[in-house]
């Protein structure tokens, strides 16, 4: 489909969307005019035909009213766009008004009729020996509208047929230019730079002949700068591609860790906690039985259940340090708050604060364990380094707006009041945070440390979560 056969298109197009508006237009018009001019009319029968109808006292002077009645309808014809039609008492038709000359024998489409006649009702007059029956009629004005708007769309439809047969011959001669654009457009294709398009008399093929010799001319430089970006972006995407790689083969190593630690936990469990139970209750036993004469032994039976007791809850500490119970048990909300409980039972100066939401327990084994380390570490930190009084600690969803992000972001913030970070600091020197720093990233999330001096440090890191990480 060329240029000039869709401008002509288009300019029929926007034609024939005037013409209906304009006979829309027309038509409503045309349907409340005859609307108006056939109430007119009926109203002027009636008032005729009651005006000509004789009053009692003619009554007496008139031997046969109806016949003098139908004297004078048939001297008058029709009474404008209404059939008139006179009944005797036995409702039988004596006289019936004559057809209309106007446009004999031609009648407009039943559609039209339907768009413009108006709707009308009859009309029947009492008079002295019968009735008359006023029927309006307007068909010959729904004819003389169609008459008018048919020659509207006449005229109209030879106006579009002008100004296409126009437009193309002007297009025709004006567009010429096009054939050599097209063809040196071609030549580019190919790879031959070096066409060049003539000057042109008109200012817009002549802006166009200079500008494609600006591109022809600088094309080579681009694709050179093409070239260039391109190895960038695949030294870029090969860099990107590594980067997720470590990722994984990070996020892999902790899972592995965790699975580790987990193993160890159930070991000291199982083994070392049995063990354990079982000293302590033979050194009951012992202390148990043990009269008032062996006094030492009693001693030294207390002294192993002691022994055995603290040895129990340095195993259990360690345990709830390999792998807390609680995660596995309770969910992440219950997890942290029993960290946090254990902290601040074991660290009485600290005033720890926390804040959590429901929403946290409906996640995976992966987020619930990375949350829980963040948070674990980023305590311990405070307690080794920051000598602070005051932590909160935040967990939080933030639900993402924008449709193209399809994962929502979970937010760990972990404020202290201590003496900060020094100016010197670097993250390699502080195991714990280069710790929380690939624990985040390894899940593909985002982490920042801020701190001055004496003015406490926060701690943020932020995981997307979305629908792979929900529970099953």
């Amino acid at each position: 489909m060329n240029l000039r056969f869709r401008v002509g298109l288009s300019i029929s197009l926007v034609g024939i969307a005037c013409l209906a508006v304009m006979a829309y237009m027309l038509i409503d018009y045309k349907r409340r005019s005859i609307d108006q001019e056939i109430e007119a009319g009926t109203r002027v029968a009636i008032q005729l035909l009651q005006a000509i109808t004789p009053s009692p006292l003619e009554l007496t002077q008139i031997s046969d009213p109806m016949a003098s009645l139908v004297d004078y309808m048939r001297n008058v014809g029709r009474v404008r766009a209404n059939e008139v039609r006179i009944y005797d008492t036995n409702n039988e038709l004596i006289y019936e008004s004559p057809p209309s000359d106007y446009k004999q024998g031609r009648w407009a489409p039943e559609w039209f009729s339907a768009l413009v006649a108006p709707d009308t009702s009859e009309v029947r007059l009492p008079v002295p020996g019968g009735s008359i029956l006023i029927t309006p009629d307007s068909s010959r004005s729904v004819l003389d509208a169609w008459d008018e708007l048919w020659q509207f769309a006449l005229f109209v439809l030879a106006i579009i047929i002008l100004l296409n047969i126009a437009v193309y011959q002007i297009l025709g001669r004006t567009l010429k230019p096009l054939n050599d654009i097209v063809t040196a457009l071609t030549e580019m294709e190919r790879g031959n730079y070096d066409v060049r398009l003539q000057h042109y008399d008109l200012p817009e093929f002549n802006a166009i002949s200079q500008t494609f010799n600006r591109m022809a001319s600088s094309l080579q430089e681009a694709l050179i700068e093409n070239a260039r970006l391109a190895r960038e972006e695949q030294q870029r995407l090969a860099a990107e591609k590594e980067l997720e790689q470590n990722r994984r083969f990070t996020q892999l190593i902790q899972v592995k860790l965790e699975e580790e630690r987990r193993a160890i936990a159930r070991e000291l469990h199982d083994e070392l906690g049995q063990c354990i139970t079982a000293i302590k209750t033979v050194g009951t036993t012992i202390a148990n039985r043990s009269d008032s004469e062996n006094e030492e032994t009693r001693r030294n039976a207390r002294t192993i259940i002691e022994v055995a007791s603290h040895i129990y809850d340095v195993v259990h500490s360690m345990i709830r340090q390999l792998r807390p119970s609680a995660l596995d048990h309770l969910g992440l909300n219950d997890a942290i708050d029993d960290l946090v409980s254990q902290y601040q039972k074991q660290h009485p100066q600290l005033n720890i604060v926390l804040t959590t939401e429901d929403a946290l327990n409906q996640y995976n084994e992966n987020v619930n364990i990375t949350v829980y380390r963040v948070v674990q570490e980023s305590l311990t930190n405070v307690v080794k380094h920051a000598d602070a009084v005051n932590v909160q600690v935040s967990l939080s969803m933030q639900a993402e707006k924008h449709e193209a992000q399809k994962a929502d972001r979970l937010k760990i913030v972990i404020r202290d009041d201590g003496k900060g970070l020094s100016e010197d600091f670097a993250e390699t020197r502080r195991f714990g945070l280069a710790g929380i720093k690939e624990r985040v990233q390894a899940f593909g999330g985002e982490v920042s440390f801020e701190s001055k001096p004496e003015s406490g440090t926060t701690i943020r890191a932020e995981l997307p979560v979305g629908q792979e990480e929900m529970k099953p």
